[in-house]
């Protein structure tokens, strides 16, 4: 038991090592994004503290569910020797497509968090 349990400690680990620089790219791209559509939308100063605490749970969650959707994408690829390449995509897209930092006007309900990014 021991050694299962240092195992998927090592793989969580590295997980999140991988998914780093994705976490940081897509924070970018995302501000990006919301600063040329949403600058005229005013949110107050508990939105902007809803949302830094949210984020705390929120992005490492996304990396979590992302990784293991990538893992399990991966792996139905290998089963299944590439035939099952829409489920794949499918899976893959449900863990690692929309909204990664939640803002404050997503906490003030100004714009909805997108589910998927085509």
């Amino acid at each position: 038991m021991r050694d299962a349990t240092k195992w998927l400690c090592g793989l969580l680990v590295a997980l999140m090592a991988l998914t780093g620089p994705l976490l940081s790219r897509a924070a970018v791209v995302e501000a990006a994004e919301l600063s040329s559509s949403a600058a005229d939308v005013e949110v107050a100063d508990a939105d902007r503290v809803g949302a830094g605490f949210l984020n705390v749970v929120y992005v490492p969650g996304k990396a979590i569910v992302c990784s293991l959707g990538t893992v399990a994408s991966t792996a139905l690829m290998i089963v299944t020797l590439g035939s099952a390449y829409r489920a794949a995509i499918a899976t893959f897209k449900e863990g690692c497509g929309g909204t990664w930092v939640l803002t404050p006007e997503h906490v003030a309900g100004k714009i909805p968090p997108q589910e998927d990014v085509e």
